[in-house]
């Protein structure tokens, strides 16, 4: 017994719960418990409401995954009956729950007499709670959760000479009609309650950070939607189960992606705004990249901020027409993210395919991947498998600290989960302490980046409206210029593009002449060319260039500003441009940490003189490494200047943000350039953490002692402490002289070296200024 007048039988020799097993007779009708039968439930001349529900194909469920997940889904839809029944005030006088036949759920409760329309609606309520109950229990067992569950509710009256039994049987087939459809079901109240969250909107967002496993900092915020609250739609698996019941999907996600970007509020540059899609939405007339496009002009959102998250659980039935309108869609400059990797109708053949730059690795294969060597190595071949097609894995569902650090210990890119944030509004800010050993997995080399706008390689072009014929477009490709690329633009606006050697393979066709030579160029053009910003950066416009379809791979790139066309670009000059800027930067490089050297200092030191806005140098400089290397040699000593490389590199990166720099002078001399709020705190974490990793470097016996013996510069033995470090701050105002930045950085370094162990001083005498 559950509750006071409550009764279920369990399956025997079971702790779970399985079919019930009873006569069929009197029509099919199937045994119930002897209380009822009793006549202990309902009294002569009472009414009780019935509400049935039943596990669409369950035979073929079982069949398909066994009959113990079969048990395990009946027992969590009795767990699930059981709650409602405990939190409802409406079914607190349950008087039965049963399970008439394999899959099937029987409630009565009673005496409340409700019209049919409530009583329809609070089916529609309670089969949308059981149904996202059973959806999520089932994924989380076989990766799937596409079954259907069916309900129906009817009035059970003794009257006449029908006995219990019969009544019964009467109101349980009325119930059963309704569930399988064999009469239209009535939900007024329910599709009303709908209507109004989608058209008021009542949606809210809340926003759950992605956050980069490698710095600790937010990469960016997936969007998620919740009901009003204290409602059945409260729960996005309700809200869009019953969309997708009555056929209103695609509007639901609209005002979703509408309140999404609408509230997203203000963001760091780089970041971004994942919105999840439907796949059907993206081949729906009314996703359009247009009316999309407006939304993000009103947040100051361009596409480039935005990834559509696409998820693996909902079957892509025309391949062709999602590929071209999703290729569509990248050409505008969204990027694209595949959901729940590994647990949906998508293999990886299809997301090869997709070419993802971004896929999420579903919380099944993350939950206990700390005490799980099978899901360590899935997970493993993932990261392996993005690696070879050029995108970056999130691992969804991370709750706990051994789950972080296994995922870090396998180079996995990005997270997210309830142990980093909830999801929340409006956005939440996270400062998650990374472990301390993830700070040896990368060299601060890969942290180097070329930045250049796209405009600043891309040229005029040449231009033509979607009016213009093909014979004059073609007489322009092979004249004296031996033009390659067209841009076919409506008023300044970007709309196609034509490639000189398309445009005479089209013409050498059979055919092609006749078909095409009199046209317009729209006929002929590339009508999805890839259009992007002009303060994209050149690395992250070739990237997206390689990863088109291989027939467009080598095509232009349009360039515009606000949406008007300003340049074209080849692949061919970006891939020149990004070579040159390597190279340029290799010949400044420190060839043993790979950071700017020091022309590139003086360089950003004086770009940041001449700027309105100032700036602190951070001076860092190891104590004690002469003897250090002396003793242990110079690969160790190598060792130890790595280390402060990797702990500069993290500090000023979590803490300082995008805008800060880091460069190597040589030897055991470091040069940060960082905002100066944050350069205290920067100091503090690199104190902090290399005062705790260098010990490591010691064998275990000059660790224990905290001291080596070696000579000084005279030759003279003594003791030596262990390595440390100090550094200076001085902070930098509009002007300010490199001569006169090296010379406080001097004295100030010279003052943190007289302070014993790991310290770090700052200049209290005001900015340097000119």
């Amino acid at each position: 017994m559950i509750a006071t007048g409550l009764e279920y039988r369990r399956s025997s020799g079971r702790g779970d719960y399985g079919p019930a097993s009873g006569r069929r007779d009197n029509g099919g009708l199937p045994a119930l418990s002897n209380a009822f039968l009793a006549g202990s439930v309902i009294r002569p001349g009472e009414s009780l409401n019935l509400f049935f529900f039943e596990i669409e194909n369950y035979f073929a469920m079982s069949s398909l995954f066994g009959e113990r997940f079969a048990a395990r889904i009946v027992h969590v839809a009795h767990e699930a009956l059981e709650r409602m029944i405990a939190d409802s005030e409406w079914l607190k006088d349950t008087r039965l729950m049963d399970q008439p036949g394999p899959g099937q759920f029987l409630l009565l409760c009673g005496p409340e007499s409700a019209c049919c329309e409530d009583l329809s609606d609070r089916c529609t309520t309670m089969r949308l709670l059981l149904k996202g109950r059973l959806k999520s229990e089932a994924r989380g067992l076989t990766g799937e959760g596409g079954f259907d569950l069916l309900a129906g509710a009817s009035v059970l009256s003794q009257y006449g000479d029908l006995g219990p039994e019969a009544a019964l049987y009467n109101a349980l087939c009325q119930a059963q009609r309704m569930a399988r459809g064999q009469y239209e079901r009535q939900d007024p109240g329910v599709l009303r309650e709908f209507m109004d969250i989608v058209e008021t909107p009542l949606i809210r967002p809340v926003y759950q950070p992605i956050v980069n496993l490698s710095s600790g900092r937010i990469f960016a915020w997936e969007a998620l939607v919740r009901g009003p609250e204290n409602s059945v739609f409260q729960s996005p698996t309700a809200l869009f189960d019953y969309a997708e019941d009555i056929g209103e999907i695609f509007m639901l996600e609209k005002r979703c992606r509408e309140a999404a970007i609408g509230s997203f509020g203000p963001f760091q540059p780089g970041q971004k705004l994942f919105l999840n899609i439907h796949p059907k939405t993206m081949v729906d007339p009314a996703f359009s990249p247009g009316e999309t496009r407006k939304l993000l002009d009103r947040a100051g959102l361009s596409p480039e901020d935005v990834v559509f998250e696409i998820t693996e659980r909902h079957a892509i039935r025309d391949f062709t027409l999602f590929y071209e309108t999703l290729a569509h869609y990248r050409n505008q400059g969204y990027m694209v993210a595949v959901d729940d990797v590994g647990t949906g109708y998508s293999g990886l053949a299809s997301i090869a395919e997709i070419r993802p730059d971004f896929l999420k690795i579903d919380m099944s294969f993350v939950r206990g991947i700390d005490s799980d060597p099978v899901k360590r190595a899935l997970v493993e071949t993932f990261v392996t498998f993005a690696e070879k097609i050029g995108c970056k894995i999130i691992a969804e569902g991370i709750e706990t600290p051994t789950e972080l650090s296994s995922l870090m210990s396998m180079n996995t890119h990005f997270g997210q989960g309830f142990h980093l944030s909830r999801p929340a509004f409006p956005k939440p800010q996270v400062d998650i302490q990374l472990p301390a050993w993830s700070l040896r997995r990368s060299s601060p080399a890969r942290e180097v980046k070329c930045s250049i706008p796209v405009s600043e390689v891309a040229e005029p072009p040449y231009q033509v409206p979607p009016g213009g014929v093909v014979r004059e477009v073609r007489t322009l490709c092979a004249g004296e210029e031996a033009i390659s690329a067209l841009a076919v633009t409506d008023d300044g606006k970007p709309v196609g593009l034509v490639m000189s050697h398309h445009l005479d393979r089209a013409l050498s066709s059979q055919y092609g002449m006749s078909l095409y030579y009199h046209r317009t160029v729209d006929r002929i053009m590339d009508a999805s060319p890839l259009v992007v910003d002009e303060r994209t950066p050149v690395e992250v416009v070739a990237k997206r260039a390689m990863n088109r379809e291989r027939s467009k791979i080598y095509d232009h790139i349009l360039v515009t500003r606000a949406g008007k066309l300003t340049g074209i670009v080849s692949v061919q000059k970006m891939l020149d441009t990004l070579a040159a800027v390597q190279v340029e930067m290799a010949k400044g490089a420190n060839p043993l940490t790979g950071l700017p050297g020091n022309l590139s200092i003086e360089r950003e030191i004086e770009a940041r003189a001449s700027a309105e806005c100032g700036f602190t140098i951070v001076y860092a400089d190891l104590d004690n490494f002469k003897v250090y290397n002396d003793i242990y040699g110079f690969k160790h000593g190598d060792n130890i200047i790595l280390l402060l490389a990797r702990i500069l590199a993290w500090a000023v990166r979590k803490h300082g943000g995008e805008s800060s720099f880091l460069g190597h002078v040589g030897g055991d001399d470091f040069v940060g350039i960082v905002p100066i709020l944050e350069a205290e705190r920067i100091c503090l974490s690199v104190t902090r953490c290399f005062k705790r990793l260098a010990p490591g470097h010691y064998n275990e016996q000059d660790r224990a002692r905290g001291m080596v013996v070696g000579k000084d510069r005279n030759g003279v033995e003594r003791e030596f402490p262990l390595v440390s470090v100090s550094l200076a701050m001085v902070d930098c105002g509009r002007g300010c002289s490199l001569g006169t930045i090296a010379q406080r950085s001097a004295e100030m370094k010279k003052f943190a070296k007289t302070i014993e162990g790991n310290s770090f001083v700052r200049d209290r005498r005001g900015p340097v200024e000119e």
